[in-house]
């Protein structure tokens, strides 16, 4: 073997051709960091497609009962024990899934007007009525959030829980305070978060917007119009603040104030009642309020069909609605609104001499008034200003009608349009919420009244146009509709023949009170 002999000089020129320029080595690692992120990338897709995949299992391992449930449940009759058994075990299943899918259920349990009275009565068991928490789960809470709460005045029985939801259960009981008078009890309820409720909220919510990313990268325009991932989101935020419940106590102190405004006498007069929080005793996981007195599930007089319960329905339905004008409350199903009787005697006399002989003239009259009382204010929004003339000049063109306007002013009052920027774009935006105002509109010949008019389905469809025609306007908006629906079929079931116009004009024009 023969070596060669290679001078330094020439040994320093064959290691710098081998060396790496550093021009290249920056490229290189700009390579290699692209195909990471690319393996990484995969390695997500396919972390997100198990997750998905495990849980859709796991959801239909829950419900697979029902496939032999459902079939002999229809074959054995509706008062059969086994369609008993398989309502039961919906209901378990439906609460073993979690507190998104109560919340559908929830839902569906308020549209009278869209599923059948048995899925509604049976699905009307997850309002208030739902499995309960450990009473040792409520003691740790009361413990982490007030120290030691029987010292400070507050009696609990672990026996008297009075309602049980998605999120919280709530329970009846005392709280002794101490003031410059002496000693002032009073009867309150103690509401206590489900253990491990956010974990659940946002485990479900976190595969939901895998699923609406996972849409919303499909080439369809269609598709990308509805922006999935905003949806989910909005959707997301507006479940997640009942995981706080301090919350619904500042939600409960802005609805009182702006009903009664601090005033004694309107709150008195007033037909809408909001539990009053007690100052110092709310933390995120448990909420101390008064207890209302004499008042039971609107649910209730939803299910009386006589006459004498026909007519107390049509009476509810006028507060419920002129309610709503006035607020945004996103989690109206019946096991949150109640009404409270109240019954009151007074002295009138029965002719002018009464002065006279007042023995023989003067009777008691007894005067009923019901009050409808609005609790779990968790879910509840604020509309920007921008959006609050929105909407007003929306019910403004129903009532006026001129759509027309109302389109035009929402093109120029919107965040974000692409509107303007197609030729026509405006006109055709504005025509289409013309079209819709005056089929709405039309409808005046059989009279506005819940049963003829989808108030829901006209601001659904109103959205929906600006989806189309990329008007961009708050998400606190998509609240207003879920919301409309819930009420308005609420509202339908207590009183169909009720008038939209008459309730919602004196709104409209800036001079409504409940």
């Amino acid at each position: 073997m023969v070596f060669q002999y290679w001078p330094p000089s020439r040994l320093r020129l064959g290691i710098k051709h081998w060396m790496v320029h550093p021009m290249k080595k920056e490229q290189l690692k700009k390579q290699l960091r692209a195909v990471q992120k690319y393996w990484q990338s995969w390695w997500r897709h396919l972390w997100n497609l198990g997750r998905v995949a495990a849980r859709a299992t796991e959801v239909g391992i829950r419900l697979s009962p029902l496939l032999l449930l459902t079939p002999a449940a229809y074959m054995a009759g509706p008062s059969s024990s086994i369609t008993d058994l398989a309502w039961r075990y919906l209901i378990s299943a439906t609460q073993g899934i979690g507190p998104v899918a109560v919340k559908f259920a929830q839902w569906m349990a308020t549209r009278r007007d869209v599923f059948p009275p048995t899925l509604c009565d049976r699905l009307g068991v997850l309002h208030d009525r739902g499995y309960p928490h450990s009473w040792s789960h409520t003691t740790k809470i009361l413990e982490e959030a007030f120290g030691d709460y029987e010292t400070k005045g507050l009696h609990i029985d672990q026996d008297d829980v009075i309602g049980c939801g998605s999120a919280a259960q709530v329970y009846r009981g005392t709280l002794t305070t101490k003031n410059e008078n002496g000693e002032q009890r009073r009867e309150v309820a103690v509401k206590v978060l489900h253990p491990n409720f956010q974990q659940q909220v946002n485990r479900d919510l976190k595969l939901i917007e895998i699923v609406a990313e996972a849409l919303h990268s499909l080439p369809s325009d269609m598709i990308r119009m509805m922006n999935l991932p905003r949806a989910t989101d909005t959707f997301g935020s507006t479940l997640c603040l009942q995981a706080d419940l301090t919350n619904e106590a500042n939600n409960l102190s802005a609805f009182r104030s702006n009903f009664y405004d601090k005033n004694r006498l309107k709150q008195e007069e007033s037909s809408i009642c909001f539990p009053q929080p007690v100052e110092g005793w709310s933390s995120s996981k448990v909420i101390v309020e008064d207890y209302v007195q004499d008042a039971i599930p609107i649910a209730v007089f939803l299910r009386d069909s006589s006459p004498e319960g026909l007519e107390i329905r049509h009476e509810l339905a006028g507060p419920l609605l002129r309610a709503f004008l006035k607020m945004i409350h996103g989690d109206l199903h019946p096991g949150n609104v109640l009404v409270k009787t109240t019954t009151t005697k007074e002295d009138k006399w029965s002719s002018w001499w009464w002065w006279w002989r007042p023995s023989e003239s003067a009777t008691m009259v007894e005067t009923t008034k019901r009050s409808i009382v609005f609790l779990d204010a968790g879910i509840a929004n604020s509309l920007s200003p921008n959006d609050q003339r929105n909407l007003r000049d929306l019910f403004r063109a129903v009532i006026f009608n001129n759509g027309e306007k109302a389109g035009r002013l929402m093109v120029e009052r919107a965040k974000y349009e692409r509107c303007s920027q197609v030729p026509g774009g405006v006109d055709a935006f504005a025509k289409g919420v013309q079209e819709i105002v005056s089929e709405f509109h039309d409808r005046r010949r059989e009279g506005l009244t819940l049963g003829a008019v989808r108030i829901g389905g006209l601001l659904a469809r109103v959205l929906d146009l600006c989806r189309v025609h990329g008007v961009e306007i708050d998400p606190a908006m998509s609240s207003v509709v879920i919301s409309t629906l819930v009420l308005e079929g609420l509202g339908r079931s207590l009183s169909p023949e009720l008038n939209l116009l008459d309730f919602a004009r004196p709104f409209v024009l800036g001079r409504g009170t409940v």
